[in-house]
């Protein structure tokens, strides 16, 4: 059986953390996932969140901290851009114009991954997603 791994989203991974803006049993789930290692978040999820806080969109004192905090007391790997994933999401069709959301979408696709998020215009693109 083929185990399921799953990319966080950048609104994703704030919110999991957080423990809001999603159900219990999300939550619930998402941790169970963790625990088997399965979590995956893109490091251009940092910059995406570094820069929302520079422009006031969200309330980080101290993003580095946050980011550490979190690696450490959880079982989510790093997945880094490949050159050919930051090309190739480019390439896509245009239904969506976030970059960011662009090459997740890439790499969601190059590592097998579900893409959790639940960004409507993302359904658009011959990618599994998932939201509880």
């Amino acid at each position: 059986m083929k185990e399921n791994y799953y990319l966080f989203d950048t609104h994703a991974i704030i919110f999991w953390n957080l423990k809001e803006e999603m159900s219990k049993d999300f939550i619930q789930f998402l941790d169970n996932q963790d625990k088997q290692g399965h979590l995956l978040i893109s490091s251009i999820s940092f910059w995406e969140i570094a820069l929302l806080t520079q422009k006031g969109k969200l309330a980080f004192t101290d993003v580095h901290a946050w980011k550490e905090e979190i690696l450490k007391n959880t079982n989510i790997k790093v997945i880094n851009p490949t050159a050919d994933e930051m090309i190739d999401a480019t390439l896509l069709p245009k239904h969506h114009k976030d970059p960011f959301d662009r090459l997740l979408i890439v790499q969601a696709n190059h590592h097998n991954a579900i893409l959790v998020t639940r960004d409507s215009l993302i359904s658009n693109y011959a990618v599994q997603t998932f939201w509880m």
